[in-house]
This record gives C-alpha cells, structure tokens and sequence, in this order.
C-alpha cells in the first residue's frame, strides 16, 4: 500500500463531492509550483494528489542538501510569475530586516541556502491553500509504474498494485527515479567516511557536472575530506558563474524554414550580432539564445527534435545552467590545487565501489517508460500539453526538468513557474473522476 496522507480535511465540495481530480507527479520544487498555481488559477474546486516515490513536499530542503546554496539568484526563484521580486521580498521581510543575514548587495542577488527556498516556497504553498476553502491535498508517497489514457480520465498505475483515474496529471518529475537526489549526497558521505579510514586511499570519483556536483563536492570538503576526488564530467568544465542579464536585447525574425541547422545558424547570428551591440559575456548570449530557442522551435519536424535531444541538449543544458560565483571560485581553487581533476566520463554503473552518481538529467526517457512508448515520439507544445507524434495526449501535462528534456529553452525556475501557469490555464478541468484498487 502506498503511504496517503491527508493535508485538509474541512473541504466544502458542492453536491459533496470535487469537480476535478488532479495529479501532481512530483513532490519538489516543479511539482509545488504547479499546485501552488492550481490554487491560484484553477477556479473549480477539486482534489489534488502530490505523488513521489521517496520525498514529501518540501523535502529537497532536508539534510545537507538544504544547506547548499541555491544555483539561481533570490530574484529568479519566485512562484508566482505576477511577482518576479517575490522572493527577494519575502527574504527581506523575514531575514535582512532582523539582521539574521547580512548582505553587502540587495537580496535579488543572493544565493541562499535551499533549506531557506524550500520555507519560502512551502509558506506561498500554506498561504494559497489557506485561501481554498474548496481543495482538499493528499500527498502519496508510491511509485508510479503506468500512465496511460481510458475513457473515463487519465490512468495512473502503482508499483503496489493501487490506481487511481484523474481529470488531468501533471508530470513534475524533476530528474526522475535514477537520478534521485537524496542518494549521491549520502552515498558521496559513505564513500569519503570509507576512503578516509584506508591506508593508501583510491580517488572517490563523481560523476556529473552541474551544481548537484558542485554542492556535493564542496560539502565533502568542508566536512574534512582531504582524499583525491576526480570528476568524470562529459563536458569536461564546471558549470559557469552567473552573468549580468540580457533585458533590451532586440532579435531578428526567426527562419521560415523547418531545420534545426537553421534554427542555430539564426541564433549565432543574432547572438553574436548582440553580443557586438552590447559588448556581453558569452553566457549572456546562451541565455539569450535559450530563450529564443523556445521560439523556433514548433517550427521543427519531429526528426529536427531528435536530433537536438540525442545530440545537442546536454551540452546546451551545461552551457545555461549558472552557479554562485562564489561557489565557482571555490570549485575553481580545488582544481588549481591539484586536489581534484578532470578525468574522462564513465558510466557510474560499471565503476568500482568508489564512484557517486552526481548527474542531473531530465527524466524524458523516464516519462516514456512510464506511458510506455519511445521518447522519440514525445514533445510539448507551448501550453505545456504533452504530445505523441505531434498529437496531444489528453490530459497529460508535463512541468520543469522533464520539460526541458522534451523542448529546448531557458533552463531556469521562473521558467518552470511559467510551465506551471501555462499548464494549469491551458488545462480543462470540470468533470468528476474515479479511484478503482487492484
């Protein structure tokens, strides 16, 4: 049986019983903007189930997970798309003006620790809901093993044996099941505890290389792990500082025609025409150029689609995503130092017992087992619905990491809230469904 747990009781439903039901796949950070903007936005009432495998809601902030820093700025990590400075706010309110943090540049600017995010979003999650006398949320914690499509709503198959049929589901599966978070922080901390007590110590390898990695690493050291760590990374670099925005940049008409060549001919062209006009750094001009992606992109074939996600995603994904520059200054020390290199990627499965999974990779292929079909076939269209060959597959929203898996474009939690409003807006939601077991 999967674990239930009821969040309200005292729902006032008219007839007795909820006008929709709705699934949230996914306790973290995707999964509660998407229910924090069904509360918002979704004016019906209804039931919502918040489903992980491992996590409640909120616990992306325990352990020493919650005590590394943020990857993005206070001013980018709003959840609610109408207040972008939301955050920023809600620090100020609760710690700059008490003086519990101190801060020599606005608190825009800071990086906080995910444990502080985690309170933040959960408080914005508590408000919304105080405010919806007319929703009831359960979380479940169960693994999900099917989703597919019947007459009466959308299917969704537990490892256990339990079902349940719903009006909608949103997938906010974050980096999925393989790439679960909590286990490359504690098997790194069993690993340098083991390598610590051994007389002539192999190097702990990890695996990966985005701010999982970088957290983790940094983590190690300050817990006195003095041992060699190499880093198998595809990329072969860490992940970049943060940069300046690009707000005012101007962009061209995208291309007519439907190839991805193109497409990136375009976007180097109109990069690097920006770049001149405004003398930026390059990651400014992969910001830009993630955004414009976005555009071009419903005028690509399905096959042009592939061809980015086999060939091109990572390393796109490794160029957008930023890091505390202080964070990027440390990881940049240990390197000079000779303590910790680059060595050549391998497949963590096949290592020996001194090797972490660090990676972070959305969960597109996880999402296609589930449904049970080739992710080749899979995209989203830009209100979040998901499609099979181009044809959505009704009631099937997809929200965060596996979106961006599935569909290029800024590889950032505002654009997650974006996902999640545009989902949820986009989302028919009216009818009453059912729950079967067995």
């Amino acid at each position: 049986m999967f674990f239930e747990r009821i969040v309200r009781e005292d729902v006032a439903f008219a007839d007795g019983l909820p006008l929709a039901k709705i699934a949230v796949i996914g306790a973290g950070p995707s999964g509660l903007a998407t229910v924090i903007a069904l509360m918002r936005r979704c004016h019906c009432p209804f039931e919502a189930w918040i489903v992980d495998a491992q996590d409640a809601p909120g616990a992306f902030g325990d352990g020493p997970a919650g005590g590394a820093l943020t990857a993005e700025p206070a001013r980018d990590l709003s959840v609610l798309p109408d207040r972008p400075d939301d955050f920023a706010r809600w620090l100020k309110e609760n710690f700059l003006s008490n003086g519990a943090v101190a801060a020599l540049r606005g608190p825009q600017d800071l990086h906080v620790p995910r444990s502080v995010f985690r309170d933040y979003v959960m408080a914005r999650f508590g408000e919304a809901l105080a405010l919806r006398r007319d929703v009831r949320i359960r979380t479940i914690r169960g693994t999900v093993r099917h989703i597919g499509r019947r007459n009466d709503g959308v299917y969704v198959g537990f490892l256990d044996g339990e079902n349940a049929v719903f009006d909608h589901v949103f997938v906010a599966t974050g980096f999925g099941i393989a790439q679960r978070e909590a286990a490359s922080w504690r098997d790194a901390a069993a690993v340098a505890e083991r390598l610590s007590h051994e007389e002539n110590p192999a190097p702990l390898t990890l695996v990966g290389n985005g701010p999982r990695l970088a957290a983790i690493l940094l983590d190690l050291r300050m817990r006195g792990f003095t041992g060699a760590i190499h880093v198998a990374a595809a990329a072969g670099r860490l992940p970049q500082p943060h940069s300046r925005g690009y707000d005012g940049m101007v962009f061209g008409e995208p291309p007519a025609s439907r190839s991805l060549r193109d497409a990136f001919r375009y976007i180097r062209r109109e990069c690097s025409s920006a770049e001149a006009r405004r003398g930026g750094q390059w990651q400014t001009v992969v910001d830009a150029a993630s955004d414009r992606l976005s555009v071009v992109w419903r005028n690509l074939p399905q096959a042009e689609r592939n061809h980015y996600r086999r060939h091109l995603l990572r390393l796109h994904r490794h160029f957008s995503v930023r890091i505390a520059g202080d964070i990027h200054r440390r990881l940049a020390g240990e390197f000079e130092a000779g303590r910790t290199r680059f060595v050549p990627p391998h497949d963590p499965k096949s290592a020996d017992g001194n090797t972490v999974d660090c990676r972070e990779v959305p969960a597109a292929r996880a999402l296609a087992g589930l449904l049970g079909c080739d992710v080749a076939t899979l995209s989203v269209d830009d209100h979040g619905h998901l499609l099979s060959h181009d044809a959505p597959l009704s009631g099937l929203s997809v929200v965060g990491a596996v979106a961006s898996g599935l569909r290029p474009g800024p590889f950032t939690f505002a654009e997650t809230v974006r996902q999640a409003y545009r989902s949820v807006l986009a989302a028919p939601l009216s009818r009453p469904a059912r729950v079967s077991r067995g």
